[in-house]
């Protein structure tokens, strides 16, 4: 296990966030909030599809189910078919959900052959898992399956729902324009409203499945898939609870904060990922996590990770809390960083694990079990 680093090594100094307070009704904060964000961030989040078509199958020696989306615009002249996997726990019948994307899908979780590779995705995979071009490839199978431990979730009474972020925008700027959610919705926008429009149609897909608890569903999702699911559930109130893991920059990571990734390094490293020509607005991530209340919100972070600033994510959780109509006790960052390492309140959570940039066994064991709190 690495040893922490120093907290002046994560630490920016004095930084102010923007007050959250008005004398306008929450809910119509909120929606300025959701406008200024997607005009100066994120892009627009595209519609919602004109008809949503849903087909399951068993996959052979698995408990998951395969499942195929296909969505078509409003004149019928294109479509889009994405597959994703469900995994239903044995003891209930009306589950919670929890869903998100992963970076190699339902291919990445399970071993074998079974589920099969979308060709047109383009993925981001480290180097030394020896795949090329981010295209999907059999050595990425199996190799997530840590990032979404599905027995656990099962066995806790969740169902699972997971799909390929590169299947929905292909994480390239080139590729983006060319298959997936872009040429389908025709919309001018960041990948993450599109990665978090394709959240959105996988609770579509919920809803038409069945025996799927709709009052309880969670979104997950880690790095840019955090930024991703915090941006869903901003948008969509079917979310009951999301859980942001190491989400950095554009997720719960404030820009005041000058910690890690920017937004113009973000711009310059991968341009596909927000709105182009992005415009500078006085809002901050706190109010993205506040876009949420009074629903749950849980961010996670990592001693190691200082590229997703986990000091910024840190106080942008407890800015964004006064919104929320519960009463907050939050340990400083001091005691954070020395040793408290988690703070739980009904609607919202963090914890500060050992190690760096990785969603683990670990995170899920406290995003569980705050799930369980009510």
């Amino acid at each position: 296990m690495n040893p922490a680093l120093p907290l002046e090594d994560a630490f920016a100094g004095p930084f102010r966030l923007e007050s959250l307070g008005g004398p306008d009704p929450l809910e119509e904060r909120q929606e300025r909030w959701r406008n200024k964000l997607s005009d100066a961030i994120y892009g627009p989040l595209p519609p919602a599809p004109a008809e949503l078509e849903v087909e399951v199958s068993p996959l052979g020696g698995s408990s998951a189910a395969r499942i195929e989306i296909t969505m078509r615009s409003a004149n019928g002249t294109r479509a889009l078919t994405v597959d994703a996997a469900l995994w239903r726990p044995e003891s209930r019948e009306d589950a919670p959900l929890i869903a998100g994307l992963g970076f190699a899908g339902p291919a990445g979780i399970l071993s074998g052959p079974d589920f099969p590779l979308d060709r047109q995705a383009r993925i981001h995979c480290q180097p030394e898992l020896g795949v090329e071009n981010g295209r999907l490839h059999d050595l990425l199978r199996g190799t997530e399956s840590h990032r979404w431990p599905v027995e656990m979730l099962t066995a806790r009474g969740y169902a699972v729902m997971v799909s390929c972020y590169g299947s929905w925008a292909p994480d390239d700027p080139d590729e983006i324009v060319r298959h997936g959610a872009c040429p389908f919705v025709g919309l001018d926008t960041g990948a993450i409203s599109l990665w978090a429009w394709a959240i959105q149609r996988l609770l579509d897909a919920a809803e038409r499945l069945g025996g799927i608890d709709m009052g309880q569903v969670a979104v997950a999702g880690h790095s840019r898939l955090g930024k991703a699911a915090l941006w869903a559930a901003a948008n969509d109130t079917r979310i009951s609870a999301v859980l942001a893991n190491n989400s950095g920059c554009a997720g719960a990571a404030p820009a005041a904060h000058a910690v890690g990734e920017t937004l113009a390094g973000m711009a310059a490293a991968f341009p596909h990922w927000i709105r182009p020509q992005s415009r500078a607005t006085a809002l901050d991530q706190h109010h993205l996590v506040a876009c949420t209340a009074p629903r749950k919100v849980y961010v996670a972070s990592a001693e190691q990770d200082l590229w997703a600033d986990p000091v910024g994510t840190y106080i942008a959780l407890v800015a964004a809390s006064d919104v929320w109509p519960e009463s907050c006790s939050w340990p400083s960052v001091e005691e954070m960083w020395a040793g408290k390492r988690h703070a739980l309140h009904a609607s919202l959570g963090h914890h500060l694990r050992p190690g760096g940039h990785e969603l683990l066994p670990y995170d899920w064991q406290r995003f569980l079990d705050f799930l369980a709190r009510t």
